[in-house]
């Protein structure tokens, strides 16, 4: 949005507020981003207008610099009051951003922006109404002089992310000293985590939605974001490890498969998309840290058991399970389906595919074989893989019996669920 606001000439302002979240003065911090940003504006975009105009409007900046000064230092003097060392600190380096930012008239340059104020009430509101007189008449010059369109928008996001005193005191600084013509203010947040902000900090039966309405002129709700349109939206490269010794299974023909299967397993776990990036981002640097070792053989992954196992990480869940365990999971797999096979039953079969029983009875692809004695192998030869249940229509025994032709040769690297689990374990600390 601050790229297609800018490409339709509106001077444009971004602040991400949960960076500044330490700070216990969002006031400076709006203060330091407008002024900085707008600066830009001034600087970088070719004035047409007349010289008077031009005049005009770098003086404004300055005394708009001078009023907000005025505001920062009302800020200063009660967090010195207050002792807080964190809000000292902030206030004061936002009060110095302000004064280091030079005039447009190198003439006065030795002006003082924060001059040393009365310490009155009075004076604070009327800086306040300085401020909004000056946004006002500075937005009108840009539009004559630079040709600009306006309002002046700041876009502010990442509020629902801040701590809740924080977030109510940014909607506070916004309503009270930028609401003003030629300015607007567009948020971007999660209105019900926003809403539990406020209940947090006036009490559990406080109208959250009432007091937000203060704020808010206008409110556009999005749509759901589709899990499965996100996840193309990624262009997630699967081939890329077919050139770099890494075999994918189960969808051996179709990578993009994963996709579908990542998606169903995340939206019925209530997995939100900032943790689904992060669950993202931790597959492939796994990927990624496997097909960097030097291996003389193909190594050979199964993205299921992968995906499963870093999302049993992610939610807190991993299950004490070996090599030899029983299958359990405490994720969600129920509730859905792959292509017409159950996910459970799928997901059951990829985990049967890396670990190990024993057994007398083995089964294959063209038959079975029963042993004069128990003997150690793959869970899923215990049972008539043939009967597994089919993925995207297409008979699984196939991969499955592919899957332990690689493992039986001994000319791949076939990891377990050992060799999963370590690679879970180290994959939020790849870079």
């Amino acid at each position: 949005m601050y790229v297609e606001l800018a490409q339709r000439n509106h001077p444009v302002v971004y602040i991400d507020v949960w960076e500044s979240d330490f700070s216990n003065n969002p006031l400076a911090v709006i203060c330091s981003e407008l002024l900085e940003q707008i600066e830009y504006v001034f600087k970088e975009k070719a004035p047409n207008g007349k010289v008077k105009d031009k005049k005009n409007a770098k003086e404004k900046f300055n005394d708009l610099k001078s009023r907000l000064g005025v505001c920062l230092k009302y800020a200063e003097s009660a967090v010195l009051f207050s002792g807080d060392p964190i809000s000292i600190a902030a206030t004061k380096a936002a009060s110095k951003a302000i004064e280091v930012t030079p005039n447009f008239n190198a003439s006065t340059q030795s002006q003082k922006y924060t001059e040393t104020i009365q310490k009155n009430h009075i004076e604070s509101i009327q800086a306040v109404k300085d401020i909004k007189e000056y946004l006002t008449y500075l937005s009108e010059l840009i539009e004559i002089i630079y040709a600009l369109n306006i309002p002046i928008v700041i876009l502010i996001d990442e509020l629902d992310r801040c701590r809740p005193n924080y977030a109510i005191e940014v909607l506070e600084v916004i309503k009270h000293f930028f609401e003003t013509k030629g300015c607007t203010f567009l948020v971007a947040t999660n209105t019900e985590v926003l809403e539990h902000s406020v209940k947090s900090i006036y009490g559990i039966d406080f109208d959250a939605q009432l007091y937000l309405r203060r704020f808010f002129d206008r409110k556009v709700s999005l749509p759901t974001v589709s899990l499965v349109d996100y996840l193309l939206s990624r262009n997630l490269d699967f081939d890329k490890y077919n050139k770099k010794n890494v075999l994918l299974y189960p969808y051996v023909v179709n990578q993009l498969s994963n996709i579908n299967f990542f998606a169903n397993l995340f939206k019925i776990n209530k997995i939100e998309l900032r943790e689904v990036e992060q669950i993202i981002n931790r597959f492939f640097a796994a990927l990624d840290y496997a097909a960097k070792q030097l291996t003389a053989s193909d190594t050979l992954i199964n993205t299921v058991v992968l995906m499963v196992g870093l999302i049993e990480q992610h939610l807190d869940k991993q299950v004490d399970r070996n090599n030899t365990s029983n299958i359990r999971f405490t994720i969600e797999i129920t509730n859905s389906a792959v292509v017409g096979a159950p996910l459970s039953s799928f997901i059951k079969s990829m985990f049967d595919c890396v670990s190990i029983t024993r057994g007398i009875k083995c089964f294959l692809e063209s038959g079975h074989t029963i042993f004069p004695e128990q003997r150690s192998m793959l869970r899923v030869q215990s049972k008539s893989f043939s009967n597994a249940q089919s993925d995207a229509g297409k008979d699984i025994a196939n991969i499955i019996s592919e899957m332990i032709s690689f493992e039986s040769n001994g000319n791949c690297n076939y990891w377990m669920w050992d060799d999963y689990q370590k690679i879970i374990e180290l994959s939020g600390h790849i870079e």
